[in-house]
């Protein structure tokens, strides 16, 4: 139902009038939402703070949120509305799949879709970008100092939130954009099944102070589609080499 929905409106969209400095592979579909063959664009500001020395130590829940939301818990806040990302994630090939669903405690069942990278790129005073990094690779365990890019089971799918009749699209009202631990409501999701209430899963994930840009640094944030298969999903475990 939410994939007919909105690709059915992604057809009916007549694409943005074209940018001088956009290459000729990617188009301004929506309004903060850029596409390309397999990948889709959007910008968004640094949020974790480190400054405060009362919370010199910021855990995660999101890579990215939407603003006035959970800022205070991730890496990234982006005024892109999360349906129209969907719509441009549906416009670049990509086929979204589910968020979990919790029953209590337990996962009745796990994220699903096609396996996403995310990257971000801080932007020049031009508004280009430098060097694309994955995103991930700004947070780390607090107990093992290990990069979540390294994590056992970590990866990420596009979910694609849910729509509902009366209430819209879930992630509009909620900011979950991209997830670290699971809401059940991201447009992009982790694949493991890690819940952001601590009596269930205590938390450990943590802004890296050496790795993430300065608060309010201006970054794009690209989803590309990966090729692989996803990982068994561990979220206590770690591998011994980086992924």
């Amino acid at each position: 139902m939410i994939t007919t929905m909105l690709l059915a409106f992604v057809l009916s969209v007549e694409p943005a009038e074209a940018d001088p400095a956009t290459p000729p592979d990617i188009r301004e579909l929506l309004p903060g939402v850029r596409v390309g063959e397999g990948f889709v664009e959007f910008r968004g500001t640094v949020c974790a703070d480190l400054s405060h020395p009362q919370t010199p130590v910021v855990y995660l829940e999101l890579l990215v949120t939407g603003p006035d939301s959970r800022e205070h818990e991730s890496l990234v806040v982006s005024g892109v509305k999360p349906s129209n990302l969907h719509a441009g994630l549906l416009a670049a090939g990509l086929e979204p799949g589910r968020p979990v669903a919790w029953r209590g405690a337990k996962v009745a069942h796990s994220a699903e879709g096609e396996r996403v990278r995310v990257e971000a790129a801080m932007l020049d005073d031009d508004g280009e970008p430098g060097a694309f990094v994955d995103l991930a690779s700004w947070a780390i365990n607090k107990e093992t100092e290990r990069r979540l890019t390294e994590a056992e089971g970590w990866g990420l799918v596009f979910a694609g939130s849910m729509l509902d009749e009366q209430q819209g699209y879930a992630a509009d009202m909620t900011g979950t954009i991209i997830g670290l631990t699971d809401f059940g409501t991201e447009v992009i999701a982790a694949a493991w099944d890690l819940s952001p209430h601590s009596a269930i899963d205590e938390p450990v994930w943590i802004v890296d102070k050496d790795r993430v840009p300065a608060f309010g640094t201006p970054v794009v944030v690209r989803i590309t589609r990966l090729e692989t298969e996803p990982k068994d999903a561990k979220p206590g475990e770690e591998t011994d080499e980086p992924s």
